[in-house]
């Protein structure tokens, strides 16, 4: 049909360029023959326009519901997030928490909560103001709202008052500096037994080999005693030890006698001493009395497994002590004279936190179990 047209369009303009017609009539003209010709309806075009419409209206609609839905997914993760930290904070500084005190022997004391399972701490040699400190910053503690601040200088040592034993005993006449609490109530030397806390290094902290540096240990009392390097030695079980840059659990394996022990330790190596600096670090072991064994973990991962008898001598009682406790702090003087340098010992601070036992590792270790409340 449309070739029928073209061909019908150009026969009319010859025709009217041989009979003398105008340019201008032609154009009207052949406009008006155009015209005249029925055109059909333009279905495709048509479709077209539909679709590019629903497309237009389709993507305005996903652009208005991808915005909405954005908005709300924000909103509904904000405020959970911030109702859940204010909550954990509540919940916290709701424990019960602990009290100092001084005893009838004019001793300075911590009680703490039952569930920690201890009732009180004490420091049953003397102290120098600036040695013990109970702070209560939320943002520092390892967990609830408080710690404990230890720092030892050159120079702090003290006479023993502990009313449980019958030697008399002078940290200045033995070449030995502490500032320590002694945990109550102490166990017997069965089953099994659960210790943990937290510790953090100050950022300063430095450890003074060849003098020896306990952050912690299991004592016992009624046990042997016997000398070392001359001086009158009653020997603990376990030693929690900062030495050459290296934390250390320190097993005492005593042989001989009762009287005159051989204090052999063994070491077994925990974690850096630079990784504890300005960071918390979570200890805990257990003593097995019952299937001679010793259980260590460090952050809620175990460490080591000892398959040794904790004792090899039955004492009466076992106890925890934790602090900063300084042995033979003359090697370490001799060591700076030497080398021409300031023999002076560093200060050492050392906080701790989370102070626990019990008779499995479930109840002392809050990585592993993080149900336990805080203690403080």
């Amino acid at each position: 049909m449309k070739y029928l047209t073209y061909l019908f369009s150009a026969g009319l303009i010859l025709l009217v360029l041989a009979c003398g017609v105008s340019t201008e009539d032609i154009d009207a003209t052949f406009e008006a023959r155009i015209a005249s010709i029925p055109t059909p309806t333009p279905q495709i075009v048509i479709q077209e326009v539909e679709v590019v419409v629903e497309k237009v209206v389709i993507q305005e609609v996903e652009v208005v519901v991808e915005k909405v839905v954005i908005q709300e997914v924000i909103k509904e993760i904000e405020v959970p997030v911030e109702v859940t930290v204010v909550v954990e904070k509540l919940v916290e500084i709701g424990t019960s928490v602990g009290e100092t005190f001084t005893d009838d022997y004019g001793n300075f004391g911590l009680k703490f909560s039952s569930h920690s399972g201890y009732e009180r701490h004490v420091n049953y040699f003397g102290q120098n103001e600036h040695n013990y400190s109970y702070i209560s910053d939320i943002n520092f503690a390892r967990r609830g709202s408080f710690y404990q601040r230890f720092e030892l200088r050159d120079g702090d040592c003290f006479a023993n008052e502990d009313p449980l034993r019958d030697e008399d005993w002078n940290d200045c006449d033995t070449n030995r500096e502490r500032i320590e609490l002694s945990s109550e109530p102490k166990q017997k030397p069965e089953d099994v037994q659960c210790f943990s806390y937290s510790i953090r290094l100050d950022k300063a902290f430095i450890d003074i080999h060849p003098t020896n540096t306990t952050l912690g240990q299991v004592h016992q009392i009624g046990g042997p005693s016997g000398t070392t390097e001359e001086l009158p030695s009653f020997p603990p079980l376990i030693q929690i030890e900062a030495d050459k840059g290296r934390l250390l659990f320190r097993w005492h394996q005593l042989l001989g006698s009762a009287s005159n022990v051989i204090d052999i330790g063994r070491d077994y190596d925990l974690i850096s001493l630079d990784e504890m600096k300005d960071k918390w670090t979570d200890i805990s072991f257990c003593l097995n009395y019952k299937d001679e064994r010793m259980d260590v973990w460090i952050n809620g991962i175990k460490k080591h497994e000892i398959l040794k008898s904790p004792i090899s001598f039955i004492p009466e009682y076992t106890y925890f002590k934790y602090g900063i406790y300084r042995s033979f702090i003359s090697k370490y003087k001799q060591q700076e004279k030497m080398f021409e340098r300031d023999d002076t010992l560093p200060t050492q601070i050392v906080f701790y936190d989370e102070v626990r036992r019990g008779n499995s590792i479930e109840e002392v270790d809050f990585n592993i179990n993080p149900k336990l409340k805080p203690v403080d």
